[in-house]
């Protein structure tokens, strides 16, 4: 249609113009009237046939630089009241020339505009013709630097087509189905097509996922075939015909390739269609493909549209997968966390009553006085409790991060209640006092010394713990040091698996030295944790 349009504007310009065409006058009227003639057929095959209207292409664009070059003679003057088309003409012959074959159809046509328009002006200069040989020269610099900038806006693919989806709401993560519903209405809608089609196949997975779009949208599973197999060897965005057995490519960096034989689109044949436009796409989650058909007067200038909408929906569910990753993982980071905090307070709490209470029963057969271990074994239990609300606190409500306590404080008041719990002796070993640090932090490091004691007196039968805490430049650094029998020997050595995950998720280090009298644990923490 442009090159129709163009057709009759350079007719019209040259029969208006009363010094036009400066030479041949009949022939030149003759030739451009046929060329308007020629293209009102091609506009007329276009609209019949997408096939030919790309087969007729390269000759259509030679016809076209033959009709430029024919242009130059017959109106090329030295008259500066004529307002040469020439520059709208030239720049209409790179652009199809990028729409069909990218970068090298620019390059290509750019050559043979430039060579046969020096040629034809150099023609003219010799047989003394008319000629203004400073416009002439200035619009060949003109149609230079036009070249070059076509050339490079294609090659660096800045010609690409973007759209941009709409946000169909919700929390991302959560709405993998809702996204795809709304691109292909979307899709539907920018081509005016009668249906879409999404087929995915997920690498964990055998099925193929299918959403379509036709009026109603649906979701369905098909088994492993021809359509697994189609997606996972991909291919371009192509046009298709599935009766005719013609096909359209959109290869990169070769632009529109047509091609003849056998079609083989299992997603089209599900979907009950002959003829549109597929394109397959890929994603964090395995290959797909999407189907565009039952678009009105289908031409190979919608491919690159339906490539776009495979590029952005593909973007949307590697979005759409990311945000799930990130839920999944905050959430086992909080189950882990919890379990933590289970072991590391509940689980050690009771197995240190249940040792209270063998002792209770060894006493009370020795015929002592249970009254004074029951009262502190209830205390014990008062204080747990007191613990385990502020655990669900916690996770109901977030910690304070602004809110700050003495973690010297903290941790002498805990030693006191591990002594009386386990039965052992304890001290701590503080190089600052007070040492102030976040509510969180302290939480924290409590549970890394209830989780030490408890080992030390479980497993090492030790009798006292000392624990060290320091604040220096560039560390915190706590130290839980016992007189207990130590790591069993072996040929892997062991390290305490919930102390090792709760240092490791405060970015801290854990070093072991495990002697033949006591057990170190050399905690690290980085100085930013307690500022």
């Amino acid at each position: 249609m442009t090159r129709l349009v163009l057709a009759i504007v350079f007719l019209l310009a040259v029969v208006v113009e009363p010094t036009q065409p400066a030479r041949a006058a009949l022939a030149g009227l003759a030739l451009l009237s046929a060329y308007m003639a020629l293209a009102a057929a091609q506009v007329a095959i276009a609209w019949r046939s997408w096939w030919f209207d790309l087969r007729l292409a390269r000759i259509a664009h030679l016809v076209d630089i033959c009709a430029f070059v024919a242009g130059v003679y017959f109106t090329e003057t030295n008259n500066s009241d004529f307002s040469s088309p020439f520059m709208a003409f030239a720049a209409f012959l790179l652009v199809s020339a990028n729409l069909r074959w990218g970068w090298k159809g620019i390059a290509a046509t750019a050559l043979a505009l430039l060579f046969a328009n020096s040629v034809a002006g150099a023609v003219l200069y010799m047989l003394h013709f008319d000629l203004d040989l400073y416009r002439f020269s200035r619009r060949i610099v003109y149609m230079l630097v036009l070249s070059i900038v076509m050339v490079w806006l294609s090659s660096d693919n800045l010609l690409a087509q973007a759209i941009a989806l709409a946000d169909p709401g919700g929390d991302p993560g959560e709405r993998r189905g809702r996204v795809l519903t709304a691109a292909m209405a979307q899709a539907r809608q920018a081509l005016g097509a009668r249906g879409v089609a999404v087929a995915l196949l997920r690498n964990e997975e055998p099925l193929v996922e299918i959403f379509q779009d036709d009026g109603t949208a649906t979701h369905a599973m098909a088994a492993p075939g021809d359509l697994s197999d189609a997606l996972a060897a991909g291919h371009p965005a192509t046009l298709f015909d599935l009766r005719r057995g013609r096909r359209i490519e959109l290869a990169r960096g070769e632009g529109f390739v047509a091609r003849t034989g056998p079609v083989s689109m299992p997603l089209a044949r599900r979907c009950n269609t002959d003829e549109g436009i597929s394109c397959a796409f890929s994603t964090a989650s395995g290959p797909a493909e999407l189907l565009v058909w039952g678009m009105r007067d289908i031409t190979v200038d919608d491919m690159p549209l339906v490539e776009a909408f495979a590029r952005e929906i593909g973007l949307a569910l590697d979005r759409e997968e990311m945000a799930l990753l990130a839920q999944q993982a905050a959430v086992s980071g909080i189950r882990n966390a919890l379990a933590r905090d289970l072991h590391d307070s509940v689980a050690q709490f009771l197995a240190g009553t249940l040792f209270r209470i063998e002792a209770l029963r060894r006493w009370i057969r020795e015929g002592n006085d249970p009254e004074g271990e029951i009262d502190a074994i209830k205390q014990a239990l008062r204080r747990e409790q007191v613990q385990l609300r502020g655990l669900i606190d916690r996770l109901r409500k977030g910690e304070d991060g602004d809110r700050r306590t003495d973690l010297a404080e903290e941790l002498d008041a805990l030693l006191v209640e591990l002594a009386h719990h386990w039965h052992i002796a304890t001290r701590l070993d503080a190089a600052v006092r007070p040492l102030p640090v976040s509510i969180e932090l302290a939480y924290e490091l409590r549970q890394l010394v209830r989780e030490g004691v408890a080992n030390a007196v479980r497993h090492g039968h030790c009798s006292s713990v000392t624990v060290s805490i320091a604040g220096e430049a560039e560390a915190l650094r706590l130290r839980i040091h016992d007189d207990g029998a130590g790591f069993p020997k072996g040929p892997v050595p062991l390290r305490p698996r919930s102390i090792s995950e709760r240092v490791e998720a405060l970015g801290g280090q854990l070093l072991i030295a495990d002697a033949s009298r006591g057990v170190t644990l050399d905690i690290s923490l980085p100085a930013r944790m307690a500022a």
